[in-house]
C-alpha cells in the first residue's frame, strides 16, 4: 500500500495537487509513516510546537484521567484546583513579577488577549484615545485579522489588508541585513530613533508594542542588537506604552532560557505563549501579566473582559502541568541550551557551502538563511523556490524541515527554521547536520546554483 495520500479537498488550506506521506505514529524526535519509514522531526511539528517529543505516556495518562474527572467547568462560577495549581506553577516558571495568568487555545488567541489586556489597562487609567498597536515589519503574531494587522508578515497579511484597521509598524531589527555603511550601534540607534518618531507622532493613541524576542517564521530566528529592547523599553516607559513579548515560539525553554525575552533583559509587561506550552498534545496558550499591568485594572473593579469557550479549562491545564513538570524534571531547558549550542556550531560548518549565508538563533530555535551571493547577500530568485525544494529533498532523506520565504522585504529570500524537540541529543544533531548538508548540495545543484 502506498504511504502517500492525495489530500482531501475538504481541507481548504492544503495544496490539492500534492501527495503527502501518510503518518502512522511518532516517538521522541521521530515520526513514522505507514510504510515504516523513519523521519527526524527538526521542525517540532511545523514550528516550535513539540517541546517534549512525540508519544510521551505521562501526558496520555493525565489526559485520560482528567477527562474522566472534570474536563471543563463554568469558570464564571467555579474555581478548580487543577487549573489553579497550573497557573501558579506557570507563573513561578516565568520571570519575577508575572504573578497572574490566563489560558486560552493557542498563539493567535494569546497575542490577541494580550492586546485586549493592554487596552483595558489604558481604559482603567481613563485613556479613551489609546487604540493602536505598534508592530514590526517582518513579524508574525497570529492568523486572526487583528494579529495579522499587528504583524508584518506580508506573505500572510496582504490578502486581508482590506479588513484591517492599519495598526502602526516600524522596521524589523535584522542585524544580518543591516545597511553595510552603518556600524551595529548606528543601526540600532536608527531603529530606536524610528520607534521614537512613531510614538511621538501618535502620543495619545498607542496601547502597546508587540514583538517576538527572536523573530520566528517571518525572518527565521532573528535576534536583536545588543541594547535594542532595553532602549525601546525606555521609550515605552516614558509614554506608558506596554510591551508585549510574543513568546508563542520562544517560551517554555525553547531558546535555552525559560522565556526568550530573558536573553535580552525582561522588559515585557505581558507574555503571550502557546505551542510548546502543551507540546502539541492539546490546543493551549496563555498570557502572563506583570503586577504593574493588573494594578490599575484591579483598582477599577472591572474583570478582564475576555473569555472563550475553552479558556481556563481543567483538561488543558492538566496537559500544560504535565508538560511543564516534564520540562523541569528532565532539565530540558538546560538540555536545550547545551544541545542547541552544539547544533548551532554544527550548522556553522555549513557556511562553507556557497548558498548558506547566515546561521542564527538561540537554543533549539535556529535558522539558516540562503543566498545567491554570500558577499552581497543577494537572495535566491523567488521563482527557484530554493527552501521549498530543499524541504522536499530533505524529506526524502528522512528529515522533516520547515521551509520559509519572504525573508527580505516580505517578498524575496529563503530561510529554514529549526525547532526540534527539546529532548534532542548531540548524536541526533550530528545526523541532522549530515543529512542537511547532503540535501543542500543536492538542491543547489538541481536549481543550477
Amino acid at each position: 500500500m502506498s504511504s502517500y495520500h492525495v489530500i482531501n479537498s475538504q481541507l481548504i488550506c492544503a495544496d490539492y495537487q500534492k501527495e503527502y506521506p501518510m503518518l502512522a505514529s511518532g516517538k521522541g524526535v521521530y515520526l513514522y509513516d505507514t510504510n515504516g519509514k523513519e523521519y527526524i522531526d527538526t521542525s517540532g511539528c511545523t514550528a516550535a510546537v513539540l517541546s517534549i517529543g512525540h508519544g510521551v505516556e505521562e501526558v496520555a495518562e493525565v489526559m485520560g484521567q482528567q477527562a474522566r474527572t472534570l474536563a471543563v467547568h463554568p469558570t464564571h462560577l467555579f474555581y478548580n484546583e487543577t487549573l489553579e495549581t497550573y497557573l501558579a506553577d506557570l507563573c513561578d516558571f516565568a520571570p519575577d513579577g508575572f504573578n497572574k495568568a490566563w489560558t486560552i487555545c493557542g498563539g493567535t488567541e494569546a497575542v490577541e488577549n494580550a492586546i485586549k489586556l493592554a487596552f483595558q489597562y489604558h481604559k482603567a487609567k481613563g485613556r479613551s484615545t489609546r487604540r493602536r498597536v505598534v508592530g514590526r515589519w517582518g513579524s508574525y503574531h497570529g492568523n486572526s485579522i487583528t494579529t495579522l494587522d499587528v504583524g508584518g508578515f506580508k506573505v500572510r497579511r496582504d490578502y486581508y489588508t482590506a479588513l484591517m484597521v492599519d495598526h502602526l509598524h516600524v522596521s524589523a531589527c535584522f542585524p544580518y541585513r543591516k545597511p553595510e555603511e552603518l556600524s551595529m550601534e548606528e543601526y540600532e540607534t536608527s531603529l530606536v530613533d524610528e520607534f521614537r518618531s512613531t510614538v511621538e507622532q501618535h502620543p495619545d493613541e498607542i496601547i502597546c508594542f508587540v514583538a517576538e524576542p527572536l523573530v520566528g517564521a517571518a525572518l527565521g530566528a532573528v535576534g536583536p542588537t545588543e541594547r535594542y529592547f532595553e532602549r525601546i523599553a525606555e521609550i515605552c516607559r516614558e509614554h506608558d506604552i506596554l510591551m508585549v513579548a510574543d513568546e508563542v515560539m520562544t517560551g517554555l525553554g525553547r531558546t535555552g532560557k525559560p522565556f526568550g525575552c530573558e536573553h535580552f533583559g525582561v522588559h515585557a509587561d505581558i507574555l503571550a505563549c502557546a505551542k510548546g506550552i502543551s507540546s502539541g498534545y492539546l490546543p493551549l496558550g496563555a498570557i502572563l501579566a506583570h503586577d504593574r499591568v493588573l494594578e490599575p485594572i484591579h483598582a477599577s473593579g472591572e474583570p478582564f473582559y475576555s473569555g472563550q469557550t475553552y479558556s481556563c479549562i481543567p483538561l488543558a491545564a492538566a496537559v500544560g502541568q504535565t508538560v511543564l513538570n516534564y520540562i523541569k524534571t528532565h532539565e530540558l531547558v538546560e538540555n536545550t541550551r547545551r544541545v542547541g549550542h552544539y547544533l548551532k556550531e554544527q550548522f556553522r560548518t555549513l557556511l562553507d557551502l556557497p548558498c548558506v549565508g547566515d546561521v542564527r538563533g538561540e537554543g533549539l530555535f535556529l535558522a539558516l538563511e540562503f543566498v545567491q551571493d554570500k558577499e552581497t547577500k543577494e537572495p535566491i530568485e523567488p521563482q527557484r523556490f530554493f527552501a521549498r525544494n530543499l524541504q522536499s529533498v530533505a524529506l526524502e532523506k528522512g528529515l522533516v524541515t520547515y521551509a520559509c520565504r519572504g525573508t527580505v522585504e516580505g517578498g524575496r529570500g529563503d530561510h529554514m527554521l529549526f525547532s526540534p524537540p527539546m529532548i534532542l541529543t548531540t548524536e541526533q544533531a550530528d545526523t541532522i547536520t549530515s543529512v542537511l548538508r547532503e540535501s543542500i548540495i543536492e538542491t543547489w545543484e538541481q536549481i543550477g546554483g
